[in-house]
């Protein structure tokens, strides 16, 4: 939201130059980076062909009720330490953090049998969490791309080329993966699965690595976890997400979105080089499981009973209440 409320909002002229201009780096009030045209959603990509155009007018409509109202609150899924400068940056409008939404047996375990947000897609196998017990801590590295989007054979051809040798348990995303050229070999080290608890597999101390394509809900789960990334965002705000974990949050590394063929596919070298980064012994690797670690520890202590984001919805939800028993 920080970055399309200024659009609506007299910066609509200067978002749009800036991103036709490609290379030239540029700031949003309320983002504490330098954004290129590769780190915004992709629904501000002004284009006639782009599937995410029919977001724009939604967005409008919502900031113009928001402005309505008197002293509005938002509730957002995020917290305090993460995004300071963003929840302030939408002038009239309270953005109340209460994030990370996370059940409560992978945040404190104050409830062992809360494991599911309750919208599973699929029912899940426990064989994954025996395979992920057999594996040495730190040493598997998990891919998934969200539970919608689906890359191109191409893509998921070169994802898997770069996997090899590596111990991982990897989120099937289409039937066709079932023909990779590397399919067999990645079983023999890893386990493919069609469906699994995300939070319970990155909450295991075998994970080492998570290549994400940084939908927020998949953020949200990383940072409470404490699981470097390999970013390799897709489409919507993905880009702006990876952006903040590789220059901002420094939890992990990203693709770098130039270097694609010309099919528009990121290869397998590339993969593997933002894998070595992430997973190897070097300086880069520290820096990021030290800083992955450091964000699960103020993440857990914002959502944590008493903490400030715990804080934050019940006094809306108090709130609330007393309103509706005045106006009752």
């Amino acid at each position: 939201m920080s970055i399309v409320h200024p659009y609506f909002h007299g910066c609509e002229t200067y978002i749009t130059d800036k991103i036709k201009s490609k290379d030239e780096p540029f700031t949003i009030p309320g983002l504490p980076l330098l954004l290129s045209s590769c780190d915004v959603p992709t629904f501000l990509l002004v284009s006639t062909t782009n599937p995410l155009s029919f977001i724009f007018p939604l967005f409008e409509e919502q900031f113009r009720v928001l402005h309505k109202e008197t002293n509005p609150t938002v509730l957002v899924n995020t917290f305090e330490a993460l995004e300071p400068e963003a929840l302030r940056a939408l002038d009239g409008i309270n953005m109340t953090p209460i994030g990370p939404l996370i059940p409560s047996a992978f945040l404190d375990g104050s409830d062992p049998r809360d494991t599911s947000f309750g919208g599973d897609i699929l029912h899940a196998s426990n064989d994954y969490v025996k395979w992920l017990d057999s594996q040495v801590e730190s040493s598997v590295v998990y891919v998934s791309f969200g539970s919608y989007h689906e890359l191109p054979k191409k893509q998921t051809e070169e994802i898997a080329r770069a996997l090899l040798g590596e111990n991982l348990i990897k989120v099937e995303g289409r039937k066709e993966e079932e023909d990779l050229s590397y399919m067999e070999e990645l079983k023999m080290k890893g386990k493919i699965v069609k469906w699994c608890s995300q939070v319970q597999v990155l909450s295991h101390a075998s994970l080492g690595c998570f290549v994400t394509h940084c939908g927020w809900n998949s953020t949200m789960e990383t940072l409470i976890s404490g699981v470097p990334v390999v970013a390799f965002p897709q489409w919507s705000d993905q880009n702006t997400n990876a952006k903040l974990m590789e220059d901002v949050w420094k939890i992990g590394v990203r693709v770098n979105p130039k270097v694609i063929n010309e099919e528009g596919i990121v290869e397998a070298e590339e993969i593997r080089r933002c894998l070595d980064i992430v997973m190897g012994s070097g300086e880069k690797a520290k820096e990021v499981r030290k800083n992955a670690e450091r964000w699960k520890m103020l993440s857990r202590e914002a959502a944590k009973e008493g903490g400030p984001s715990d804080t934050n919805l019940r006094d809306f939800v108090n709130g609330v209440g007393q309103f509706m028993h005045v106006d009752g």
